[in-house]
């Protein structure tokens, strides 16, 4: 049996217009899951140490010493905290290797403070300075392979030390 070319015409239609929705599904689950990290800009004129004073005032964080130490930050009902737990335990592993104190603060949906979204780590050197605060990677996966974290811990571990606070990133992240 042979198709004609109008029958063949319709198909190329539909497959065209299926293409054409799934694609701009696609896009727009992308879209919805990729947000900005500090979307009020809290971050934009932090230094180190007015950062790290702020987070020292946390109540989680009253009792303990904000030197030589990483953080990580997760929020209640956070979805995209699964997408980072791998990426966590690799950082953590490295951290401890490194001698650093790791530490889980689990901030309640609404903390004020100049945390703007989660998951995110600070690390602090030895001499109380900051080295980090961000995100640990950009993108939708929040993968290492965009991670910034490792690369602060390899630059401090050859003595370099970066003072490095990064805001202006979207991926997978809980606003407060």
């Amino acid at each position: 049996m042979q198709t004609s070319h109008k029958a063949k015409y319709t198909h190329y239609m539909v497959f065209a217009v299926w293409l054409v929705f799934t694609l701009i599904a696609g896009v727009s689950f992308i879209q919805s899951r990729l947000v900005a990290f500090d979307p009020t800009d809290k971050l934009l004129y932090a230094n180190g140490e007015s950062l790290i004073n702020d987070i020292s005032a946390l109540p989680q964080l009253s009792e303990e010493h904000i030197n030589n130490v990483l953080i990580h930050f997760t929020s209640e009902g956070c979805e995209c905290a699964q997408y980072s737990d791998r990426h966590k335990k690799d950082i953590t592993d490295a951290a401890k290797e490194d001698g650093f104190t790791v530490l889980n603060i689990h901030l309640p949906k609404g903390t004020q403070s100049i945390i703007p979204s989660t998951p995110a780590t600070l690390i602090v050197g030895q001499s109380s300075e900051l080295l980090y605060f961000g995100p640990y990677s950009t993108g939708l996966a929040c993968s290492e392979s965009n991670g910034f974290v490792e690369l602060v811990l390899n630059n401090y571990r050859n003595g370099f030390k970066s003072d490095l606070i990064v805001g202006d990133t979207t991926g997978c992240y809980c606003q407060l």
